[in-house]
């Protein structure tokens, strides 16, 4: 049973005391019932698969060194589904194109299963938002390429791909090209090139970002569904915090000048998660500290101003 959400009546900030608007009283977002409470506790009984160290990384411009983020430490547990939230500049994507290997850290360091990333390797699975799928070659041969490459045989490198195809639901559409798919298809077939190599961790950057609202909503549910039947740990990250606040066991939020580690938050939205509990009173506290963290009170009425240009000879105002 969803519970109402009552409102109060505030002062908007920089309206000079004269303008007033409803908001919504929200439950604390740190509050968890009994049932989540107990989950988190065994998530925190999992072993740590994913560990990073006061990482660091900066590189040389003309006007001197820039810091993309500092300090960044964290640890991850096996199965845990984490998103990363922050303004466009803070270092998302290049926090996890070091985990994956394709980038280096200045300082610092990051342990999968222990060990240290070095590179690229099998056991960090990589989606990104652009469909990154090889046109020449059928959905069935896109998700049998890595197997191969891993030098498995043919024969089993087919049966498996046919395995990991019915799991995302795209049996039947093994001997089509990937022009011939919709862009949540061909995810889904990325998703499943991406798992066929058996990583420890699913790194996805964006991976619904270009597909329309009703694509993306299915997309969650699509991943949802497949986590559950995976032992593989998310890394995602998404601009969107409803899509954080639906999927996500714990959500890294990072700030800007430089990059940082503004606060790690357990999800108090109990699963399993539908579009349903996007009213429901968890849902919307957690909402509400995500926003107030990535746009602080100061920003509040703080509009850029655009140079006014007139273009038009009309003579005649909008507002």
């Amino acid at each position: 049973m969803v519970r109402s959400v009552g409102w109060e009546s505030r002062e908007r900030p920089g309206s000079g005391g004269g303008i007033m608007t409803a908001l919504p009283i929200v439950p604390d977002y740190r509050a968890q019932s009994p049932a989540v409470r107990d989950r988190f506790q065994r998530i925190l009984e999992r072993p740590v698969i994913l560990s990073v160290r006061n990482l660091t990384k900066s590189y040389v411009a003309e006007d001197g060194t820039r810091t993309v983020f500092s300090g960044l430490s964290l640890d991850i547990r096996r199965r845990e589904f984490i998103t990363v939230i922050g303004p466009s500049g803070c270092g998302k994507s290049t926090f996890i194109r070091i985990i994956a290997g394709l980038d280096e850290a200045t300082s610092g360091e990051v342990l999968l299963d222990g060990k240290a990333v070095a590179g690229p390797g099998p056991d960090r699975g990589m989606v990104f938002q652009g469909y990154t799928l090889f046109p020449w070659l059928t959905v069935r041969q896109n998700v049998m390429f890595g197997l191969e490459m891993r030098g498995k045989a043919r024969v089993t490198a087919e049966s498996e791909a046919r395995e990991w195809l019915d799991m995302v639901g795209l049996g039947k559409f093994e001997q089509s090209y990937p022009h011939e798919l919709s862009g949540g298809m061909k995810q889904r077939v990325a998703i499943a090139r991406a798992l066929a190599n058996e990583p420890r961790i699913l790194i996805m950057d964006e991976p619904f970002g270009a597909l329309d609202s009703l694509t993306r909503c299915k997309m969650q549910g699509y991943l949802l569904q497949i986590w559950k039947q995976v032992d593989v740990t998310i890394l995602f990250i998404t601009h969107d915090l409803d899509e954080a606040v639906l999927l996500s066991d714990r959500i890294l939020v990072m700030g800007t000048n430089p990059g940082r580690v503004v606060e790690f938050i357990e999800n108090p939205v109990p699963r399993p998660r539908t579009s349903a509990q996007m009213i429901a009173p968890e849902f919307i506290a957690m909402k509400h500290r995500l926003d107030e963290l990535i746009h602080p009170p100061a920003e509040i009425g703080e509009e850029e101003k655009l140079p006014m240009i007139r273009l038009t000879q009309a003579g005649e105002d909008i507002e």
